[in-house]
């Protein structure tokens, strides 16, 4: 699959025909060892699956949130650490969050935000790609890098430096 313009390996965790995670990266395999530790934190349970049908929901979810800056529901299930997640979905299209303010917040140490956004089972969905660190720059977003991060950010109309 393409997501704009690089090319990932994606699959997703589905439980009574409902997306509860999606994890990508360059290969299936580390792809599937990304999702596991999704898996882990979040104790889910589920298929993991990967067809043309689950993409395509991808695909219109990313068109949504990054180029009409819509914004993405988790599903009813109660992911740790959720009101993480739910202060990134709060952040509106072609605007920046400090990760320490994420923290604040949140009410979560910023090392529980860390490994948290690490295991996000909906990335660019929950916009962890609009975190920057305290100086403004770009920081991580696994498994893709900053590369990615920033020209999403671009899209957005967000100016990096």
């Amino acid at each position: 699959m393409e997501i704009f313009g690089f090319r990932v390996e994606v699959i997703f965790l589905l439980s009574k025909n409902e997306i509860l995670a999606y994890a990508w990266h360059h290969t299936k395999e580390k792809a599937l060892k990304h999702m596991n530790k999704i898996i882990d934190f979040h104790d889910l349970n589920g298929e993991i699956v990967a067809s043309k049908e689950t993409e395509r929901w991808l695909e219109r979810w990313l068109d949504a949130v990054i180029l009409q800056g819509k914004k993405f529901k988790l599903p009813k299930f109660e992911y740790k650490n959720k009101e993480i997640y739910e202060a990134l979905l709060d952040i509106p299209k072609g605007k920046t969050i400090k990760y320490s303010e994420v923290a604040r917040t949140s009410g979560f140490k910023f090392s529980d935000v860390l490994v948290t956004l690490m295991r996000n089972p909906f990335q660019i969905l929950i916009p962890c790609h609009c975190l920057i660190t305290n100086k403004g720059s770009l920081m991580g977003f696994y498994p893709l890098g900053v590369e990615l991060k920033k020209k999403l950010l671009e899209m957005e109309g967000v100016k990096i430096e």
